[in-house]
């Protein structure tokens, strides 16, 4: 769980890539006709992205082979997922075109709970996606969440205090959650567009 590191702009409109240590990675350089070519530290190519139909990119390796996509979120920034369409994280844009990368499910919950698919992680994503989503101080706190919660994890996910703290609060909404009505049984989570 935590922070996967982040990509800072470059005056061409690539990017470079650093891991969750600050460690340079590699880089993408924007395609002639839309799109990136992917370096590693060393400078060999490790594959592209190219354009959707409509919006986000689908990412190749080396020899051509799809290896997932990314699609725009919900609040600004890209959703990533695999060759199967599993969601396996997410990057937050930054205020000067930079961008965040974050495992998916690296959040308080998935902290406490010990999993993104579990009962009660069920039942408060279905809360999100139902609820939250749905009006727009709904939405800026979640988007205020993701970005606060996986730095909060990162620096205190660890430590039993944290995990006693939030665990009482989030089992009390979770409780009355239920009592309200929402599921603890397994949950996919919506798409942008299907909210």
């Amino acid at each position: 769980m935590g922070d996967k590191g982040r990509s800072n702009r470059t005056n061409s409109g690539g990017y470079i890539h650093y891991d969750g240590q600050g460690h340079r990675t590699g880089r993408s350089d924007p395609r002639l006709f839309g799109g990136y070519d992917h370096y590693d530290t060393n400078g060999h190519k490790t594959g592209h992205s190219e354009p959707g139909f409509i919006s986000g990119y689908t990412h190749y390796d080396s020899s051509g082979r799809k290896t997932g996509r990314s699609e725009p979120a919900l609040f600004g920034g890209m959703d990533h997922y695999d060759s199967r369409g599993r969601k396996i994280g997410h990057s937050d844009p930054g205020l000067f075109g930079d961008y965040s990368h974050n495992s998916d499910g690296c959040y308080v919950a998935t902290c406490v709970y010990g999993s993104y698919d579990c009962p009660e992680v069920w039942t408060l994503r279905r809360f999100r996606d139902n609820v939250l989503k749905k009006s727009a101080p709904g939405r800026l706190f979640v988007r205020a969440y993701y970005a606060v919660s996986p730095r909060l994890v990162e620096r205190c996910g660890g430590r039993e205090w944290f995990t006693d703290f939030w665990r009482r609060r989030l089992d009390a909404l979770v409780l009355h959650l239920r009592q309200r009505g929402f599921s603890d049984a397994p949950y996919r989570d919506k798409k942008r567009g299907e909210e």
